[in-house]
C-alpha cells in the first residue's frame, strides 16, 4: 500500500472551507470572528475613554455614548468573552481526548453559522436608525422606551446566539463524555477539559433563563404585555431576576475555560504535575454549582429584603472558597517547578494576577453594607474589568500563543510576545486600579459627563493614557500572530515537551487528527512531568 503523504488540517479548497465540518477549521472561524468582535469592543472603549477625557461632551451626543457602551458591553462578554471559548473547544476538545472529530460534525457546522448570522445582525446595529442604547442588560422600564433604541434586534441577537451555544454545549458535552480513548477518565484528563464542560453545563441550565427574559422584554415592548410595566401592574425586578439567574453564571462560563488554560500552562512550564489535580477538578465543578446561586448580589440595592441580601451574600462568598483552592494549587505547582518564562507562562501569571485583584475587590462587593455605597459607581466596573476584561483575555492570549505551534506548525516571535504582555499589563492596570479610586471617590457608571472636580479630570486622564498603552499591546500581539503564522520559523511536533495528548501527533494536525484511536499506558495523566 502506497504511503499516503502528509498534508495539513487547513490544506483545502474554497468550497471545502465554506462547506466544512471539520472542528479544526470551526475553531478557526470561531477564533478569527471573537478577535474582529474584540477589537469592535475595544475600539468602542477607546470612543468612551476619549469622551471622558474632560467634563462636558466632547466628541459625540449622550446617545451616541449610550451607543458605545451597549457595543462595548454585548460584544466584549457575549463575542469574546463566552465566544472565544467556542474556539478552544472546537479545536482542543478532539485532539485532547484522542478524537476524529467531535460527536456531530454537521450540528457543530450549525452552531458556527448561527454564530456567524447573530455577528451580521450585530453589525447591522451599526447603520444609523438601527442602534441599540440600552446596554448589554437591556434593564426595563428603559429598554420599553422609544429612546433605547431598536429593542427587537437585541432579542434577535440574544435568541440567535443562545442558539449556536446550546447546540456548541450539546456537542463538546457529548464528544467529552462518548468520544474520549480508553484510559482518559474523568479523573485523570486535562483541566481545560473539566473547564469547558462545566462551561458548557452551565450554558444549557441557564441560556433558556436569558432567552425567556428578553422574549419578555419583546412581548412587553411590542405586543402589549405587562411583564415589567410598573404602572399596568408589572415589575422589572422581575426581569433583573430572570436576567441575572443566567447571567451571573455567564461569569463562570466565561473564567472556568481560563482556569483550565492556566491550568495546561503552569504545569507545561514547571514541569510538574498539577498540585492537588481531582481538587482542581472538583473546585470548577463547585464553581459551577454556586454560580446559580449569587445572582440577586447584582440587586442588593433594587430593594430587596433584608433575609435575602444575607443569603446572597453568603453564597456571593463561599463561591471564593473553590477559587482560593484554584490559586493555592497553582502557587502550589510553581513551587520548586523547573519554571520557564515563555510568552504563554507570562500571559497566565499575568492572568492569574488579575483575577485574584479582580477576586479580592469582589468580596467587599459581596458585602451589603460596602456594596450599597459603591453600586454602580466605576468601583464595580474595575472589579469586572479585572476579573472578566483582563483575566480572560490574558487566559485566551495565553492559549493562542501556547497552541500557536499546534495550530500553525510555526513558532511566533517571543520577543514581541514578551513586549506586548508588558505592554498590556501597564496599561491595564493604569486604567482599572485607577478606576477603583475614582469609584470610590463616587463616579457613577454609564455617565456620559461628569462635574469638573479636579480629582475626577486627574484620574480619567490617566485612565484613558492605560486605555491606549493597553489596546497598543493588544495591536502588537495581532501583529505577532498574522506575521508568525506566514513568516515564523517551523516548529516541532511537540515544542513544549508536554505530555498532553495533543501533542502527540504532527503539528499542525493532519485532516483526520490521529491514524488510530490512541492506546493509553495505565497511570497516564496529561501532566506526567516528574518522571521525565
Amino acid at each position: 500500500m502506497a504511503a499516503v503523504a502528509y498534508r495539513p488540517w487547513y490544506s483545502a479548497s474554497i468550497k471545502e472551507w465554506l462547506f466544512t465540518t471539520d472542528h479544526k477549521k470551526i475553531a478557526l472561524f470561531y477564533g478569527v470572528t471573537t478577535l474582529l468582535f474584540l477589537s469592535i469592543a475595544g475600539l468602542a472603549a477607546l470612543g468612551i475613554r476619549l469622551e471622558l477625557w474632560e467634563p462636558g461632551m466632547q466628541f459625540m451626543s449622550p446617545e451616541t455614548y449610550n451607543y458605545l457602551l451597549t457595543v462595548h458591553g454585548i460584544v466584549a462578554l457575549l463575542w469574546w468573552a463566552i465566544g472565544v471559548w467556542s474556539a478552544f473547544a472546537n479545536f482542543l476538545i478532539p485532539l485532547m481526548i484522542g478524537a476524529r472529530d467531535v460527536a456531530f460534525p454537521r450540528l457543530n457546522a450549525l452552531s458556527w453559522w448561527a454564530f456567524f448570522a447573530a455577528s451580521v445582525l450585530a453589525i447591522l446595529t451599526m447603520l444609523p436608525g438601527n442602534h441599540i442604547k440600552m446596554m448589554w442588560t437591556g434593564y426595563p422600564p428603559y429598554s420599553l422606551n422609544d429612546d433605547a433604541g431598536v429593542t427587537a434586534l437585541y432579542v434577535m441577537i440574544v435568541h440567535i446566539l443562545g442558539v449556536s451555544s446550546i447546540m456548541g454545549a450539546v456537542n463538546f458535552l457529548v464528544t467529552t463524555l462518548r468520544m474520549r480513548a480508553p484510559g482518559i477518565t474523568f479523573s485523570n484528563m486535562n483541566l481545560l477539559l473539566h473547564g469547558i464542560a462545566a462551561a458548557n453545563v452551565i450554558q444549557l441550565l441557564g441560556v433558556p433563563s436569558f432567552a425567556g427574559a428578553v422574549t419578555m422584554l419583546f412581548l412587553d415592548k411590542y405586543l402589549g404585555t405587562n411583564f415589567f410595566k410598573p404602572e399596568l401592574g408589572g415589575d422589572p425586578l422581575i426581569y433583573q431576576n430572570v436576567f441575572w439567574f443566567y447571567s451571573h453564571p455567564a461569569v463562570y462560563v466565561m473564567v472556568l475555560p481560563a482556569f483550565g488554560v492556566f491550568s495546561e500552562v503552569i504545569a507545561t512550564f514547571s514541569r510538574k504535575p498539577i498540585f492537588g489535580q481531582k481538587a482542581m477538578a472538583l473546585a470548577i465543578w463547585a464553581i459551577a454549582v454556586v454560580g446559580f446561586m449569587v445572582w440577586a448580589h447584582h440587586m442588593f440595592t433594587s430593594g430587596i429584603p433584608d433575609w435575602m441580601r444575607i443569603v446572597f451574600s453568603y453564597t456571593t462568598v463561599l463561591i471564593g472558597v473553590p477559587t482560593g483552592i484554584k490559586i493555592f494549587n497553582w502557587v502550589a505547582t510553581l513551587y520548586k517547578g523547573s519554571i520557564r518564562y515563555t510568552t504563554p507562562m507570562m500571559f497566565t501569571l499575568g492572568g492569574i494576577f488579575m483575577f485574584l485583584i479582580g477576586g479580592l475587590t469582589g468580596i467587599p462587593l459581596a458585602l451589603p453594607a460596602f456594596d450599597i455605597n459603591v453600586q454602580d459607581s466605576h468601583f464595580v466596573v474595575a472589579h469586572f474589568h479585572y476579573v472578566l476584561g483582563m483575566a480572560v483575555t490574558l487566559a485566551a492570549f495565553s492559549g493562542i500563543y501556547y497552541w500557536f505551534p499546534k495550530l500553525t506548525g510555526k513558532m511566533y516571535n517571543e520577543t514581541l510576545g514578551k513586549i506586548s504582555f508588558w505592554l498590556i499589563m501597564i496599561g491595564s492596570n493604569l486604567f482599572y486600579f485607577l478606576q477603583f479610586i475614582v469609584g470610590l471617590e463616587g463616579m457613577p457608571r454609564r455617565y456620559a459627563d461628569y462635574p469638573p472636580i479636579p480629582e475626577f479630570v486627574q484620574l480619567h486622564h490617566w485612565q484613558t493614557i492605560g486605555a491606549f498603552i493597553l489596546a497598543f499591546g493588544i495591536l502588537l500581539t495581532f501583529i505577532n500572530w498574522i506575521y508568525s503564522a506566514v513568516a515564523g520559523q517551523k516548529a516541532g511536533n511537540n515544542p513544549w515537551g508536554s505530555s498532553s495528548l495533543e501533542w502527540s501527533i504532527p503539528s499542525p494536525p493532519p485532516p483526520h487528527n490521529f491514524d488510530k484511536t490512541p492506546e493509553l499506558p495505565p497511570n497516564w495523566t496529561p501532566y506526567q512531568y516528574g518522571h521525565h
